[in-house]
């Protein structure tokens, strides 16, 4: 009689019971498994966002010292600041070195280097954006500029102008005179889902040959 009992209670099925029991177990083991997943996904995006911001302020920074070097120091202006114009060491008359006949240096277009604050280039990005203007020509160098917190211009973080929060003057671009050689700084940044600021920031001093 109690055999009897034991086949009909398998083939019952399970109680309410153990359904409840199973799915909790279930709705535990997919919660965690979806927190993992958002987690390693956010960590991913992490890593993008800091290889991105970090790729255009090397790409950037490339371009700014390799131009810089062969920049004529007598004709450079703007430093300290955000901006910085020069002019570059050019063979203009084809004869295989930037000298003339006479021994005078040949100097090409005024290169000029800062925020296309003016859209010079009509993509629609402005403020984020650094460029070079060669003549006529605009080059984009690097987007997602950091902002520049220093509204007033006085070199001074001041109260209300850090925007990130993290206590230090950022300004995006900087060039500043180091003796004969030019110090740049370059900060860029990205944002997580969760609107957390990641920068990156380059520095590198540049001495002109010319």
């Amino acid at each position: 009689m109690s055999t009897q009992r034991n086949v009909n209670r398998r083939e019952a099925g399970m109680t309410l019971l153990e359904v409840m029991v199973a799915v909790t177990i279930l709705v535990i083991v997919m919660g965690t498994l979806f927190q993992l997943a958002v987690g390693l996904g956010d960590t991913a995006q992490i890593q993008e966002i800091k290889m991105t911001s970090g790729d255009e302020a090397r790409k950037a920074m490339i371009y700014i010292t390799r131009d810089l070097r062969q920049a004529a120091a007598g004709t450079m202006v703007g430093a300290p600041g955000a901006t910085i114009a020069y002019r570059v060491a050019t063979d203009l008359d084809g004869n295989g070195v930037a000298v003339d006949v006479g021994g005078t240096l040949e100097l090409g277009n005024l290169h000029t280097i800062r925020r296309d604050n003016e859209d010079l280039n009509e993509d629609g990005v402005t403020d984020d954006q650094l460029i070079v203007t060669d003549g006529d020509a605009v080059q984009v160098l690097a987007n997602d500029l950091l902002e520049d917190e220093d509204k007033n211009e006085n070199g001074v973080l001041d109260p209300g102008e850090d925007a990130n929060l993290n206590g230090v003057l950022d300004r995006g671009v900087w060039f500043e005179r180091s003796g004969n050689a030019v110090r740049v700084t370059i900060q860029t940044q990205g944002r997580s889902r969760q609107g957390h600021l990641l920068t990156s920031r380059l520095s590198e001093t540049v001495l002109p040959r010319n």
